[in-house]
């Protein structure tokens, strides 16, 4: 896993967002409501939040990425996009979007690096190649300013520790 003061990596990804969910019935997607996601547009911007998480559906995931839903008012103010990502596909991604009313848009480690890039690929088991769950917040200069990771199932990270970490990648 990648470490504070470590450069983030290059970063180009299928992404869905919530305007593509809203805009296309659910089960009718193509490639031409998937988005392009890279690291270093977002970074133009302004500090970066990344959520990775296993897999959209899953009972810990769906809790987490409403409650993320739930706190991204909060990072607003902060003016620093949240992304999530998973191994999912962008349709699932899309899907899943359109269902619970996620209102940041989640990027697919499907069929390429991001997730192993970033460290957090899981690479035993039955489910292997999915993402283990893990924050990390990323300056816009592209530094890793902030890491976070659950060491046990149920675990959520600490969104007032992500929100500080934002301000003061904001400052920086």
């Amino acid at each position: 896993m990648l470490d504070e003061g470590d450069d983030a990596p290059e970063v180009t990804a299928p992404m869905a967002t919530p305007e593509a969910a809203r805009e296309t019935d659910r089960g009718s997607y193509t490639s031409d409501d998937v988005s392009e996601f890279s690291l270093a547009d977002a970074l133009a911007d302004g500090p970066v939040v990344l959520a990775f998480y296993p897999g959209v559906y899953s009972r810990t995931c769906t809790r987490e990425l409403c409650e993320l839903r739930d706190w991204k008012a909060d990072l607003a103010d902060l003016d620093a996009p949240l992304y999530g990502v998973s191994a999912d596909t962008p349709w699932s991604l899309l899907a899943f979007v359109d269902e619970y009313d996620i209102q940041y848009p989640l990027v697919s480690g499907f069929n390429n690096d991001v997730i192993a890039d970033f460290g957090v690929r899981r690479e035993e088991g039955i489910v292997r190649g999915i993402a283990n769950r893990a924050v990390f917040v990323v300056d816009p200069s592209g530094t890793v300013t902030y890491t976070w990771a659950a060491t046990e199932p149920l675990t959520f990270p600490d969104t007032d520790a992500v929100e500080a970490a934002v301000a003061a990648a904001a400052r920086e």
